[in-house]
C-alpha cells in the first residue's frame, strides 16, 4: 500500500487549483556553477578594477611598469595573468571567513607574484610558472570536491590554462616539444572539467525539494522545506489519481502517437515523447492533456510508460504548486539544444555546448508525476530511485 492508497481522500475535496492560484516566483535557486557565489564577488571586483589600477601607473608612475613592458608579447600577456591571478586570489582571501581554505588563497596570491618577480629580473622562470600555474589549476579541481566551483572560479582557471599553455611553450620549438605542449595543457584542462563537473554533481543532492541545492542544469523556486498540510496533501492525491488515470491509454506508446505525441524522437533507454498541440494550449496541469509523457526501455526491449511531465505554457510562467511543498515544480538552465531539436547536454564547467548546439539560458517550468508503484510521495512529484526504477523495468 502506497502513500496515495493508505489516506482516503477527504469528502468533497476540490481538484487541484488552476494557474491563477500560483505564487509569483521572483528568484530560482540554481548550480553555483553558473553563478557567482557571494563569497567570490569581491574578488571579482577586485578583478575588474585592475585596468584602472594600471591605468593609474601608466599616468603617474609609469616606471613601475618598465620592466613588464620590456617583455615580448606573449611573456607580457603571461605576466598580466599572474597578476590578474595573484589579484583575484587576494580578493578570495579577503572574502572568505577565514578557514583552511583562507591558507590557500594567501599561498595562490604570493605565488604568482614570486613567478612574476623571476620574469621581470631577468632570472630562468618558467619551470616555476609552470610549477605555479599547474598548482593553481589542478589544487582547484581537488578543491571543487569541498567547495563546489562557481562561475568565476572556473573563469580564472581558463585564464590561469591560458597562462600554462604559454609558459609550456618549448624555447626550441620542434614538432615533438610543440606537441607535448598542447597535449600538456589539454589534459590539465580535462583534469579541470572534471573535478568542476564531479564537484558541482556531488554538491547537488538530486532532489526537487524546496531548500535542496539542485545539481547543474536544475532550477528550483526558493523556500524552506516543510510538511504539507492536509488539503496540499489531499490536492496532490486528486493530481496523482487523475494523472495515473488518464495515462492508462498511453500504455502503448502507438496510442500516445495516434493521439499527438513524438515517441519517434525517443532515445534509445529512455525518452520524453512530447505533443505539441499541448505546449501552448492556455491548460496547466490538466490530467487530461499532459505535455509530455515518459518512457524507458524495460528489460524485454519494450517501452514503458514511467510517467508524465507537465509544463507552462512560457518561460517565466509559474506552476500552480497544488500540493505545497509536495509538488514543486523545476526548471532547467543552461542546456544545450541541437538541430534538429534536440537535448545534446549542459554548458559545460568553461560554458561551452557540444558542438552543433547552442544554449538556452532557462526553460519553461515543469513537474513530473511517476505512476510507477511502489513510490513514496517524494518520489511521485521529485526523482525516482534509480536502483528501485532499475529493478521495475527488469520484471517488466
Amino acid at each position: 500500500m502506497q502513500w496515495h492508497e493508505t489516506i482516503p481522500l477527504p469528502p468533497g475535496t476540490p481538484p487541484p487549483p488552476d494557474a491563477s492560484a500560483a505564487q509569483v516566483v521572483d528568484a530560482y535557486v540554481g548550480s553555483a556553477m553558473y553563478e557567482v557565489i557571494e563569497e567570490h564577488q569581491l574578488a571579482l571586483l577586485m578583478a575588474l578594477a585592475l585596468p584602472l589600477v594600471v591605468w593609474g601607473l601608466r599616468r603617474w608612475r609609469p616606471h613601475r611598469l618598465t620592466r613588464l613592458d620590456a617583455l615580448q608579447p606573449l611573456e607580457r600577456m603571461l605576466a598580466w595573468i599572474l597578476v590578474l591571478s595573484a589579484t583575484i586570489h587576494a580578493g578570495l582571501a579577503l572574502g572568505h571567513e577565514p578557514s583552511g581554505f583562507s591558507l590557500l588563497y594567501i599561498g595562490g596570491t604570493i605565488a604568482p607574484w614570486l613567478a612574476l618577480r623571476r620574469m621581470l629580473a631577468g632570472e630562468p622562470w618558467k619551470r616555476t610558472v609552470r610549477l605555479v600555474l599547474l598548482g593553481l589549476t589542478i589544487g582547484y579541481a581537488v578543491v571543487s570536491f569541498s567547495e563546489p566551483p562557481d562561475s568565476f572560479g572556473l573563469a580564472t582557471k581558463l585564464l590561469e590554462l591560458t597562462g600554462l599553455a604559454i609558459a609550456l611553450r618549448p624555447a626550441v620549438e620542434t614538432r615533438w616539444r610543440a606537441m607535448g605542449a598542447s597535449v600538456g595543457t589539454f589534459l590539465v584542462a580535462i583534469v579541470v572539467s572534471l573535478g568542476g563537473w564531479v564537484g558541482a554533481m556531488s554538491a547537488g543532492d538530486g532532489g526537487h525539494h524546496l531548500g535542496a541545492t539542485p545539481p547543474p542544469g536544475v532550477l528550483l523556486p526558493p523556500g524552506e522545506d516543510r510538511p504539507p498540510t492536509a488539503a496540499e496533501r489531499a490536492a496532490a492525491e486528486v493530481l496523482y489519481h487523475e494523472t495515473a488515470h488518464s495515462l492508462e491509454r498511453f500504455a502503448d506508446p502507438a496510442a500516445a502517437a495516434a493521439a499527438g505525441y513524438q515517441v519517434d524522437g525517443m532515445s534509445a533507454f529512455e525518452g520524453h515523447a512530447d505533443n505539441p498541440a499541448y505546449q501552448h494550449d492556455g491548460r496547466v496541469l490538466d490530467p487530461d492533456h499532459p505535455e509530455t509523457l515518459v518512457y524507458s526501455r524495460a528489460a524485454s526491449g519494450e517501452w514503458v510508460l514511467l510517467g508524465a511531465m507537465y509544463q507552462t505554457d512560457e518561460i517565466g510562467d509559474v506552476g500552480p504548486a497544488v500540493g505545497g511543498p509536495l509538488t514543486v515544480w523545476h526548471a532547467h538552465d543552461h542546456v544545450c539544444i541541437s538541430l534538429p531539436i534536440g537535448l545534446s547536454g549542459l554548458t559545460s564547467p568553461f560554458g561551452l555546448c557540444p558542438l552543433g548546439s547552442i544554449t538556452i539560458p532557462v526553460t519553461n517550468e515543469m513537474l513530473h508525476v511517476w505512476t510507477l508503484p511502489g513510490l513514496d510521495a517524494g518520489e511521485v512529484f521529485g526523482d525516482i530511485d534509480e536502483e528501485r526504477l532499475a529493478a521495475y523495468l527488469a520484471e517488466r
